[in-house]
């Protein structure tokens, strides 16, 4: 494997760092975690125009064809700068599934209007009782002569507020089944409830009462959504694993500038042995979540079904959880008080990373994973 950027991909990582410096600096940052939405319009169509959204979508479907390699220089930047917006959620794990799962007419509908931005598609993988098993579900469908009628409530749904269209697990006389529910126009009475999220990311309880949805709407066969339920972990515990080493890498970069400017005793505090070994600390921890980012991103691209790729991925996201944790609270005892202050963008950085722990998958999700396969 190499993964030493090509030029289609370094000409991604060089956009993405300078667009993102320039739209997302941490004011912005700042503004988005107390808005009800999390991002902007403007932002967001921006967004659509650089084609970032349909990154990975198949040309014929409106996209530009890429990979999760290719994705994965993006998330890097995304991360780094804590750029808002459901880009994960909708580019990366909705899309990748509609498009493994979906009939052509699915594919045809929903993934030119994500690819520009028209259509926000997010998972509901949380269990009702917040953990991150998504088959602790209240929500049933009942199967009718002109489809199902879903009922019950799915939780923590990320960007659930602006969601055009939500992947929702339900329980079906066949099993579980993924229902792709378009909620602003669904048949019936939807209500959703924001969520005041430590993140600063917008999420949403959203109750279903009896809502009507038309046999088209399955994302793959009915009965058979844990394979769905599989991919969109994968998908978004990959992208996630991504996002979290850049801005463990960010953090890392911005407490190594500080410890060299920081005087006590006479000189920097980075001219001591205990402060020099925190900072190698740092570094290695980030070359090696960042190896293993690579190589989950590297495995969904060549063959996303294997044991051996979902393997690759619990341990991407499982080191990205311990090691970016311990990065963060080593910086913070870098910087002393300051770093807890609102004022400082590390606690921005803190906040998102030990949010990102849980998505797709906890620490000890992905531990009991890699135990299975001994």
């Amino acid at each position: 494997m190499d993964f030493g950027l090509n030029e289609t991909q370094e000409l991604i990582r060089a956009s993405a760092a300078e667009f993102l410096a320039d739209r997302s600096p941490s004011d912005f940052v700042r503004a988005m975690a107390e808005d009800e939405r999390g991002y902007t319009d403007d932002f967001w169509q921006e967004i659509g125009e650089l084609a970032w959204l349909g990154l990975t979508i198949p040309e014929v479907h409106g996209g530009s064809g890429m990979d999760m390699i290719d994705m994965s220089v993006l998330l890097n930047e995304w991360g780094a700068a804590l750029a808002p917006g459901p880009l994960v959620e909708s580019a990366v794990v909705s899309a990748a599934a509609i498009n493994k799962f979906g009939t052509e007419t699915q594919k045809q509908e929903w993934l030119p209007a994500i690819a520009t931005g028209q259509t926000i598609a997010v998972p509901s993988l949380t269990g009702i009782d917040g953990s991150t098993n998504p088959n602790a579900t209240n929500l049933r469908a009942a199967e009718t002569t002109n489809g199902y009628v879903l009922s019950g409530t799915t939780r923590f749904v990320p960007y659930g507020n602006s969601a055009d269209l939500a992947l929702i697990p339900a329980e079906t006389d066949t099993g579980t089944t993924i229902f792709a529910l378009p909620i602003k126009t669904a048949e019936g009475t939807v209500n959703i409830t924001p969520l005041k999220m430590a993140s600063g990311a917008p999420a949403t309880d959203i109750e279903l009462n009896e809502v009507v949805v038309p046999s088209a709407s399955t994302l793959g066969n009915p009965g058979e959504g844990q394979d769905v339920i599989d991919h969109m972990t994968l998908h978004g515990a990959t992208a996630r694993a991504t996002q979290m080493v850049g801005a463990g890498s960010a953090v890392t970069d911005r407490t190594i500038d500080y410890v060299k400017e920081r005087r006590q005793f006479g000189r920097p505090i980075g001219a001591f042995q205990v402060i020099q070994h925190y900072m190698a600390d740092m570094a290695t921890k980030v070359k090696s979540a960042q190896h293993l980012a690579n190589r989950a991103a590297w495995a969904l691209a060549t063959n996303a079904d294997s044991p051996q790729s979902s393997r690759i991925v619990n341990q991407a996201k499982w080191t990205a959880n311990t090691l970016m944790h311990d990065i963060v609270w080593t910086a913070h005892q870098s910087h002393g008080a300051i770093g807890f202050t609102w004022e400082h963008d590390l606690h921005l950085y803190t906040r998102r990373i030990l949010s990102w722990r849980a998505d797709y998958g906890d620490t000890e999700t992905h531990l009991e994973n890699l135990a299975r396969t001994l």
